[in-house]
C-alpha cells in the first residue's frame, strides 16, 4: 500500500467488548491493508473521552468508538475542540446513533463505512456544556433508564429498558419544571420530556420524529402531566412518533432550552444518567466529522 494511503485508525474499545473475538480479527483485517491501529481498552467511565482526546491530539486520522451509545458519547467529548473524524462499531444494546446513520451491526461491515467513505460534517447538541448526538430525556423515561441494571441490558437488549419502565409506570408520579427559549415558556407539571439531535431513542422511539443532525437546532418535546391511561395511550403513539398535536403535548424546534426545577431531575443521555436541577441545552451546528452511511433526520432516513 502506498505510504500516503497508510491511515492511523485509534480504536476505542469498551472493556467489555475487548476480547470479543470479532473485534480482535477486524484489529488483524484493518493491519493487514496496511493501516496503523491502535487499540485502547477502557476499564472505567471517563477511560474513552480521554483516550479519544489524547489519540487526536497524537494526529490519529480517524479515532473509532467500538462499543454502544455511552462510548460513542465519551469518545464524542474526547473530541471536542479537534477536528478528528469519528468512526463507529455499534457493540451496545440499543445503538441508537449507529442505526439512524446507517451503521452496519457487523464489525466488518461497520469498519468498511470508515474505510471507505468520506466524513460528514453534522451538528451536535451540549447539556451543561457536554455534547451528545442522540436524544436526552428526562423524568420517566430516563429513571426507567437509570434502573436498568446492566445484566439486563446485556441479556434481554432493547427490552430490559421496557420492562424497567413498566415497573416505573406503576409509580406514575408528575415533574415540575420551566421550560425557556426562544419563543418557548412552559411552566408546570410534566410525565417526560426529550431534547433531541436525532429523531430515536431507547432502542427506535421515534419522541423527536421532526430532529435533523444538519438544522442547526434541537428539538424539544414537553409531554405535560395527565392520567395513567391517557399517558399510556399516548405512550404507543410516541413509539411511532405520531404524538405532536396530541393533547397534552408540546413540541419546539429551537437553538437552546434551559429547564429549571426545585427538585433534581434524572437525565439520561445517550444511554448514561445524570441527576441536575437545571439543564442547559445548546445546539452546536457543523460540530463534528463523522463516517455515515446516511445522514439522521434528512430525506436519505430510513426511519
Amino acid at each position: 500500500m502506498p505510504r500516503s494511503r497508510r491511515k492511523h485508525y485509534a480504536m476505542i474499545i469498551h472493556g467489555a467488548r475487548a476480547e470479543r473475538e470479532d473485534v480482535r480479527h477486524l484489529i488483524d483485517w484493518v493491519r493487514g491493508k496496511g493501516h496503523l491501529v491502535e487499540p485502547h481498552v477502557t476499564l472505567e467511565a471517563g477511560d474513552a473521552t480521554a483516550m479519544a482526546a489524547a489519540a487526536a491530539k497524537a494526529g490519529a486520522d480517524t479515532v473509532i468508538a467500538v462499543g454502544g451509545d455511552g462510548t460513542v458519547n465519551e469518545v464524542v467529548n474526547g473530541l471536542d475542540g479537534f477536528d478528528t473524524p469519528l468512526g463507529i462499531i455499534p457493540l451496545g444494546t440499543a445503538n441508537d446513533f449507529a442505526t439512524q446513520a446507517g451503521i452496519p451491526a457487523d464489525v466488518d461491515h461497520a469498519m468498511d463505512v470508515i474505510l471507505r467513505r468520506k466524513p460528514t460534517r453534522i451538528d451536535t447538541a451540549s447539556l451543561n456544556g457536554r455534547r451528545f448526538l442522540n436524544v436526552s430525556t428526562g423524568g420517566v423515561g430516563a429513571e426507567a433508564t437509570a434502573e436498568t441494571p446492566p445484566e439486563a441490558k446485556e441479556t434481554l437488549g432493547p427490552m430490559a429498558y421496557a420492562i424497567t419502565g413498566v415497573r416505573k409506570f406503576a409509580e406514575f408520579e408528575p415533574y415540575q419544571a420551566s421550560f425557556r427559549g426562544p419563543d418557548l415558556a412552559f411552566d408546570g407539571e410534566f410525565l417526560m420530556f426529550a431534547v433531541g439531535l436525532t429523531r430515536a431513542s431507547g432502542g427506535g422511539t421515534l419522541v423527536t420524529p421532526r430532529a435533523s443532525v444538519t438544522d442547526g437546532l434541537i428539538d424539544l418535546c414537553i409531554v405535560e402531566a395527565m392520567g395513567r391511561g391517557d399517558f399510556a395511550r399516548l405512550l404507543l403513539k410516541v413509539k411511532r412518533g405520531e404524538h405532536l398535536g396530541e393533547p397534552g403535548v408540546h413540541y419546539a424546534q429551537l437553538p437552546w432550552v434551559t429547564i429549571e426545577s426545585s427538585q433534581q431531575l434524572s437525565v439520561n443521555v445517550d444511554g448514561e444518567t445524570s441527576d441536575a436541577r437545571k439543564l442547559d441545552y445548546m445546539a452546536r451546528a457543523h460540530d463534528l466529522c463523522v463516517h455515515l452511511v446516511h445522514t439522521p433526520g434528512t430525506e436519505s432516513d430510513s426511519d
